[in-house]
């Protein structure tokens, strides 16, 4: 048992990453998705594996899967019907929502809320009421929860959340409401927000239980299939699941909280990207996964993703920890189209496998991203070393008719403006998790991954004055890798809102403990020994009078958290002229808000090593030369292409350059010049010697 995979399934393919814990060899494979049962691209990634290694499925010590289902469920609202049961007097709860209005300064004058997620004939109110502090004023309608689950249960609805005002501090009522829908609904899922998410705030609270709900028939019914596809392709190996924290999770843990995986797929990719760019020295990092249907951004800082406690998943504001990433509709299959006044658009509509391209050959007819990259000589005739043969003429034709007679264009100026669009979309996107974050980009590197991540990244950096670029060995199955090196995570609040000149500090030290040990009970249930199971404390801060929290790490494990609490007061006033550009520090009293603890059980990351330089040239990798098309220049060039070295070069490769290997291309850009790091990284720095 030696081998440990990791799965990503993205819209167009389907990535393989497997690592022999003995001798450090490494397996990449791509697999075409299957949309309509993504967990037959899973089976097959697997079957290709053991058919290529030619070793048993019982080698296969560990399987860690990184899946959009969660998330699409959420975009296409594709999630089971459900019902709602909360305390009387907050039927409307959901319709009330916040005042927030979108646009800059809520400068939208008409705007009609989203749809709710439970129809309000399918909210059911139950007396029973606890006050602030969790001590119960009115006792729970236990006769009106079994009434509301019968009726449930005649209306065919399969999932029912719970959430009670309150719950935060006592989940009793809540707790007691599951058994008894349990007793009378046995087959009926139900979420409770007291385990989903313990903090206050009860609409985002009731939302994101809400969606917990909706998403746990669909999880179940796809883990379970999973476990069979595993089961068939011959293994018992264990089955982890990416989470939007960048942690993983067993596969029976994620049935309870799958919105733990609302944004799975993409977060794998940055673990990668911390991981890859710590070892080469690169803490500062921006990463750009393009795919074949959009593109994610993020942005790494001390080797350590930047972290959100709450975020948005299409119109839904939700209450999990995610890696603060952002996403536009510029991937390899995004379709080029002309807006009614003949402005040229690119996205978000996508092409996907299927049909995917025009250059595919499967009766695609609109012209996407990756035609564009084909007619100007960006990648081969073929992807995948040769797997899937690409038609140049077909996407000439397509971006010819569709493109560049309505504008007045020659076909390669309308590629070229394709490239362009989905480059500033790209870099807009770069932006908000950067500038908007008070971050400057031209102090960070690039770190490009995903199938499409080589094609763009030169004029991405351009866009943003960046000055450096790492490319990892395997791009376009970086996330699959990035499975390989998570932890499992847990994490747990407790919401307890006091001042610092107030501070109950035993009631803090309670709470502290209580929370730590749900933590760990949670790693040792997930089959975690205590050796290897790491915890970090957290407090969530805000200055009097303020809404909303800055979380700021704690340095204990075990004693009084008033003992480290000056010093975490201290780091709430650099958080904050960190994050806003000013602090009140000596101006106004500091308030707790929630008390947390996350957890790590701890899985052993694959060991990253370096080589020694080789004493090769680039000129030992050339294999030929073709037409290349520079923009700036308005022409094409004679440019080299080059297979891609497996070891280190240090010498210098100027652009233009087109760099080819199994999972991407890299187009090196005028202007640049590349060398191969001592881990097989290529990176690409700005050659100030040439004019760009």
């Amino acid at each position: 048992m030696s081998w440990r995979i990791g799965i990503d399934t993205g819209g167009t393919f389907t990535d393989l990453v497997a690592l022999n814990d003995i001798t450090g060899e490494e397996k990449v494979l791509k697999t075409s998705s299957t949309p309509e049962d993504p967990s037959q691209a899973f089976l097959n990634g697997i079957q290709g594996f053991l058919e290529e290694i030619d070793v048993s499925a019982t080698d296969i010590s560990m399987l860690l899967h990184g899946t959009t289902v969660a998330t699409n469920a959420v975009l296409e609202a594709k999630y089971s019907r459900l019902g709602l049961i909360v305390s009387k007097g907050y039927r409307d709860m959901l319709e009330v929502a916040r005042q927030n209005v979108p646009g800059e300064f809520g400068a939208i004058s008409y705007w009609i809320k989203p749809p709710r997620i439970v129809p309000l004939e399918l909210v059911r109110e139950t007396d029973g009421r606890l006050n602030y502090r969790g001590e119960e004023l009115r006792p729970l309608d236990e006769e009106g929860i079994r009434i509301a689950a019968r009726e449930y249960r005649e209306l065919g609805v399969k999932a029912i959340a719970v959430s009670f005002i309150h719950s935060y501090q006592n989940p009793a009522h809540e707790e007691r409401a599951r058994e008894i829908i349990q007793e009378e609904y046995p087959e009926c899922f139900v979420s409770i927000s007291s385990d989903v998410i313990r903090e206050y705030r009860e609409y985002e609270r009731t939302l994101t239980t809400c969606l917990n709900t909706g998403l746990m028939p669909l999880l179940s019914t796809y883990l379970d299939r999973l476990g069979e596809r595993t089961k068939e392709a011959g293994t018992q190996a264990p089955l982890y699941v990416m989470k939007s924290s960048g942690g993983v999770a067993t596969a029976s843990e994620l049935i309870k909280r799958p919105i733990a995986a609302s944004l799975s797929g993409p977060a794998a990719g940055v673990i990668a990207a911390a991981a890859i760019s710590n070892a080469a020295g690169i803490e500062d990092v921006l990463t750009l996964d393009m795919g074949g249907t959009s593109t994610d951004m993020a942005l790494i800082e001390g080797g350590i993703p930047r972290l959100l406690t709450e975020g948005k998943i299409d119109i839904y504001d939700i209450k999990a920890p995610m890696i603060d990433m952002t996403t536009v509709g510029a991937g390899g299959g995004s379709i080029a189209w002309l807006a009614g006044s003949k402005a040229l658009r690119v996205g978000p509509q996508s092409a996907g496998s299927t049909p995917g391209p025009v250059c595919y050959g499967r009766g695609g007819t609109e012209p996407t991203i990756t035609d564009a990259n084909l007619v100007l000589g960006r990648i081969p005739p073929y992807l995948l070393g040769g797997e899937i043969p690409l038609d140049r003429q077909a996407a000439y034709e397509a971006i010819k008719t569709k493109i560049a007679d309505p504008l007045g264009l020659s076909v390669e100026k309308a590629a070229a403006g394709i490239l362009e669009i989905a480059t500033q979309n790209i870099a807009t996107g770069i932006r908000v998790v950067s500038v908007r974050r008070g971050r400057d980009p031209r102090s960070y590197a690039l770190f490009p991954f995903g199938g499409a991540g080589g094609l763009l990244v030169s004029p991405v950096a351009n866009a943003l004055d960046m000055r450096s670029i790492l490319v990892p060995t395997s791009p376009g199955a970086t996330a699959a890798a990035g499975l390989l090196y998570s932890d499992v995570r847990v994490d747990h609040v407790i919401t307890d809102v006091q001042r610092e000149d107030e501070l109950n500090s035993s009631r803090l030290d309670e709470e502290f403990v209580e929370v730590r040990d749900r933590v760990t009970k949670d790693l040792e249930g997930q089959g975690f020994t205590i050796d290897r199971i790491r915890v970090q404390a957290f407090i969530d801060m805000r200055y009097v009078g303020q809404a909303y929290e800055i979380r700021v790490p704690l340095s204990i494990v075990e004693g009084s958290i008033v003992d480290t609490l000056a010093d975490a007061i201290k780091g709430f006033h650099v958080a904050h002229e960190d994050q806003y550009g000013y602090s009140y520090e000596n101006k106004s009293l500091v308030e707790i808000v929630n008390i947390g603890v996350t957890g790590f059980g701890q899985l052993a990351p694959p060991e990253q090593r370096p080589r020694q330089y080789s004493d090769r040239k680039w000129s030992d990798f050339l294999k030929f030369t073709r037409p290349l098309y520079i923009n700036d220049l308005g022409d094409y060039v004679n440019c080299p292409v080059y297979d891609r070295p497996t070891e280190p070069i240090s010498e210098m490769l100027s652009g233009p350059a087109v760099i080819e290997q199994y999972d991407t291309t890299t187009v090196v850009e005028p202007g640049w010049q590349v060398a191969v790091n001592e881990f097989g990284h290529l990176l690409i720095t700005r050659n100030d010697k040439e004019e760009r």
